[in-house]
């Protein structure tokens, strides 16, 4: 681990000098985005209505490059909503932990030479879909799949990435730590961590992309695709199979104007893996987002009411994100 550090601080020393030649090129921005969520909900099972704040959460994004050769991201939340205290103290108790989540969500430092990179730090690890947004504060945890809910994919590790001329294929070899380990690292055997090869290609409207990896729950392919169907319609589509789980969903996207969106999606998961899921799940949803402020998408409300049938529940989801960017250098 002091190596890692060690490496990490060479890079953003050497990219900071580099910059001082290639200022003009040079940039940081920091995103300040606050949620606030009401989520009630109705369980069919024992006839009961629920109420919590949700993902309510307060996130920070400080990203950029330095020069032509370096890059950064760091993003993570200062809290996360919980009936317990003790469980948001958790978030910064399990700061170095594998198997649980924690404040930091990703914090990585890229070199780029041409079309390759080299990428060290905390990351997502690359399942091919597009299920995951770029912020998880765009994400609703309702309609996604059992394996975004419940595995632990930001992990420590690295990766070697290729971008064709075009940058319309892209091309990536991953290795990480996996939610197996208590600490990232703490396993001497390679067959404990996590690794996949990445994909993607966009053409004529139409993005695919899809991985094939070794992970904690066995071996995984993942497949995502995303087709422009007109001017304000776009879908969505992405599925998971390995030997013990395997997941499907499909989003459909309206938008309404400029200042509106509707979607709906669905999905099944049926599994026999103790880490993600032991049965057979459906759910669906229907939401919408509103930007109220004019020419500016940086303020959002959102409603959704979703239902899931493992669960037994239907739920209810409306709240607010605010994304205040700061330009830093």
């Amino acid at each position: 681990m002091k190596r890692l550090f060690v490496l990490f601080a060479f890079l953003l020393v050497s990219g900071a000098a580099f910059a001082q030649d290639e200022k003009p090129q040079s940039e940081g921005t920091l995103m300040i985005v606050p949620r606030l969520e009401a989520e009630p909900a109705y369980a069919f099972g024992d006839k009961s209505w629920s109420f919590d704040l949700g993902t309510s959460s307060l996130w920070t994004v400080f990203e950029g490059n330095l020069g032509d050769y370096f890059s950064f991201s760091f993003s993570n939340h200062w809290f996360a909503y919980s009936s317990s205290f003790d469980d948001t103290k958790d978030l910064y108790r399990n700061t170095w932990r594998a198997d649980a989540n924690n404040w930091v969500d990703w914090a990585n430092v890229s070199i780029h030479l041409g079309n390759f990179s080299l990428t060290l730090g905390k990351d997502y690890i690359h399942f091919g879909t597009f299920e995951s947004d770029d912020y998880d504060f765009d994400s609703h945890w309702q309609v996604n799949s059992s394996l975004w809910n419940n595995y632990q994919v930001y992990q420590w590790g690295g990766s070697i990435g290729w971008t064709s001329n075009d940058e319309s294929t892209s091309l990536m070899l991953q290795m990480t730590s996996d939610q197996t380990m208590e600490k990232p690292f703490e396993s001497k055997s390679l067959g404990d961590y996590a690794y996949s090869l990445f994909g993607s290609h966009e053409a004529d409207g139409v993005t695919l992309m899809g991985s094939v990896g070794h992970y904690s729950i066995g071996w995984m392919g993942a497949l995502g695709a995303e087709l422009e169907l007109s001017e304000a319609l776009s879908l969505r589509t992405d599925g998971y199979i390995s030997d013990n789980y395997c997941g499907a969903s499909a989003r459909l996207t309206a938008a309404l104007g400029e200042q509106a969106d509707l979607f709906v999606k669905g999905g099944f998961d049926v599994g026999e893996n103790e880490l993600i899921l032991e049965g057979r799940r459906l759910y669906c949803g229907l939401g919408g987002y509103w930007y109220p402020l004019r020419d500016s998408r940086d303020l959002r409300v959102h409603a959704l009411c979703s239902y899931d049938n493992f669960e037994q529940t239907l739920a209810f989801s409306l709240g607010l994100t605010y994304a205040l960017n700061l330009q830093i250098f």
